[in-house]
């Protein structure tokens, strides 16, 4: 074999020798720990984990051996046995920063984060300088919201290694997560422009430019993700949710069939194919979907939100009050489910239950047009007139040409015996919307009064 043979194929060759170097001794540790290295290299992971294995067997005190058998294991995603590998390594040899943060990012990915920032911070103690492990600090601050925090740990990841498209990757995702999506795109960009063929990125900076309102880069973006990697479920679903936002449903529904087909366990695309669902007044369809969100993430607020409220359109009141009550457990500065919950309590005649949720809802969003309506409405239906009016009026500045609100208030007036702004009222409830029955009948009554 050439040497230029040799340097383009230097794993193979490598494996070679080392094959040979266990056949003459079958008890030759260091060369199963090379050859283990190099069978995960090739991807050969089961091959590498039983080298590694076998040299830790052969050679229990080495810190290193456990160390490289804890990295095949948690590629594996074997992560406790991972952590007891790297427990291992760091008993030996407390001083171990690349143990150490191996440890901390299995930590990372088993989503117990502050075990892995007690990790990443140990070694760092031990060597500032390790841009890898800045970022992985990074990446499990982001995950436990602590932004601000995450973006310097990225930064000095950064200032180590300037073109490192991992850092430069995820704090573009960080910097989504706080809404300032011009930052993130630009760290997309010099991410892309390190690493062009990297689907992840085109899709992270797909979604940013969706959640901006760039649907024409972001279905750019998403389908040159998918481009690179045909079988990513994630730039499905965001493609399905920017094909959504613009009015393109067959293509939407299309991605989400297809990110599930992938991901059957994929509860984001659940929830906005339900959505879809729902605007195409599909209604089974979308609790199914909601349904099955909410099965696969028992406190997803926003699937029990939604599903409580097609119940609730549906008459199903019993139901949607459960969803109603566990969304508003979970979360109880939800001003929507709290008004949507007060509907309801309307509707069955709770009339107090319907005002506490009105007051709570408005108290933390003041400019909820419907919801001051909702208020004004069981006002209404208590005879408590001139709350009424006050809530409709204040309805009626927001949204002036609401036909509901406009009927409900010349009722009001047609109780006060003010026929006049009553037949003004819904007479202008019918004009905007020729379809709303309650204004005909109740115009009708108002005419046999007078």
């Amino acid at each position: 074999m050439s040497l230029e043979n040799l340097y383009n194929d230097r794993r193979e060759a490598a494996l070679a020798d080392f094959n040979r170097a266990i056949a003459i001794d079958e008890n030759y540790a260091w060369a199963y720990f090379q050859r283990g290295q190099v069978l995960r290299e090739l991807g050969r992971l089961e091959e590498s984990l039983d080298d590694l294995t076998r040299a830790c067997a052969l050679e229990p005190d080495d810190p290193a051996y456990h160390a490289e058998r804890g990295e095949t294991l948690r590629m594996l995603r074997r992560y406790e046995a991972a952590i007891e590998a790297f427990s291992r390594a760091i008993a030996l040899r407390p001083e171990y920063p690349w143990a150490l943060g191996s440890r901390g990012q299995v930590w990372r990915a088993l989503r117990r984060h502050h075990e892995a920032l007690a990790d990443f911070d140990a070694a760092l103690a031990l060597n500032p300088n390790l841009a890898w492990i800045h970022a992985e600090r990074g990446e499990s601050l982001r995950a436990l919201h602590r932004h601000q925090e995450a973006i310097e740990a990225f930064g000095r990841a950064l200032a180590i290694d300037p073109a490192y498209p991992w850092a430069l990757g995820h704090r573009g995702i960080t910097y989504r997560e706080m809404r300032d999506f011009p930052a993130a795109i630009a760290d997309f960009d010099a991410a892309i422009a390190l690493q062009s063929n990297m689907a992840w990125l085109y899709a992270e900076r797909g979604e940013t430019r969706r959640l901006a309102d760039d649907f024409e880069g972001a279905l750019a973006d998403l389908s040159r993700a998918l481009e690179l990697d045909p079988s990513y479920a994630w730039a499905f679903g965001s493609r399905g949710a920017a094909f959504r936002a613009v009015g393109d449903l067959d293509a939407a529904l299309s991605d989400f069939n297809r990110a599930l087909e992938l991901d059957p366990s994929y509860t984001w695309v659940y929830f906005q194919r339900g959505l879809l669902h729902r605007n195409a007044n599909r209604i089974d369809e979308a609790i199914a979907d909601f349904s099955r969100a909410i099965e696969l993430e028992p406190n997803y607020t926003a699937a029990l939100a939604e599903r409580g409220e097609l119940f609730r359109l549906q008459r199903r009141y019993e139901e949607a009050l459960r969803d109603f009550n566990r969304t508003i457990e979970l979360q109880p500065d939800h001003a929507w489910a709290l008004g949507s919950r007060g509907q309801v309590y309307r509707v069955l005649s709770r009339y107090d239950e319907a005002l506490t949720d009105f007051n709570r809802a408005l108290a933390l969003k003041p400019d909820m047009v419907w919801v001051i309506a909702e208020r004004g409405e069981t006002h209404r239906l208590l005879r408590n007139y001139n709350e009424a009016l006050e809530d409709f009026n204040r309805a009626l500045e927001l949204s002036p040409n609401d036909s509901w609100v406009l009927s409900r208030r010349g009722a009001t007036y047609q109780s006060l015996k003010i026929y006049e702004e009553a037949y003004i009222d819904l007479t202008r409830a019918i004009e905007i919307d020729p379809n709303n029955a309650w204004a005909w009948a109740q115009r009708g009554s108002l005419f046999r009064q007078m």
